[in-house]
């Protein structure tokens, strides 16, 4: 009897590990953003983030950082890890086809999937910085993002 409930508690013990697991970990310290309707597992999304107006959304070079991560099950997520507390925007695209060029049509409009911090959207154009404007604080600050 004892060795049977010795023996049950070690295969719980070493299924723990496989529940606890996550696909994506959370940092430490960091910023999160989540994004899961995407429509293909295709390409790579990245993400900007920004702590000023100039340049939001479309100057990369004038972002902070940039993550870029390879969806997987139509889903993907951005880690900015140890990042200080402040006010930050973020800018996503879905680059499908994985030419690092973000496709518009004639008209300039996004003919790839973008979003931003805060699901904000502009009008008439890209979303402002003020709109997806928001404030970080230590530890770990996360959002759900859906790409349009």
């Amino acid at each position: 009897m004892k060795r049977t409930i010795g023996l049950l508690a070690l295969l719980c013990l070493t299924a723990l590990p496989d529940v606890a697991r996550s696909e994506t970990p959370v940092p430490v310290t960091g910023i999160v953003m989540r994004i899961g309707n995407l429509t293909t597992n295709d390409g790579t999304v990245y993400c900007d983030l920004f702590d000023k107006a100039e340049g939001f959304p479309s100057e990369s070079k004038r972002a902070v950082t940039r993550v870029k991560v390879r969806p997987q099950n139509k889903q993907a997520t951005c880690v900015f890890a140890d990042i200080k507390a402040g006010r930050y925007a973020v800018a996503i695209w879905h680059d499908v086809d994985d030419d690092r060029e973000l496709d518009s049509n004639l008209f300039g409009i996004p003919s790839e999937p973008v979003g931003s911090s805060n699901n904000a959207e502009g009008s008439f154009g890209p979303p402002s910085f003020k709109d997806a404007a928001f404030d970080y604080r230590p530890p770990v600050l996360e959002q759900t993002i859906r790409l349009e």
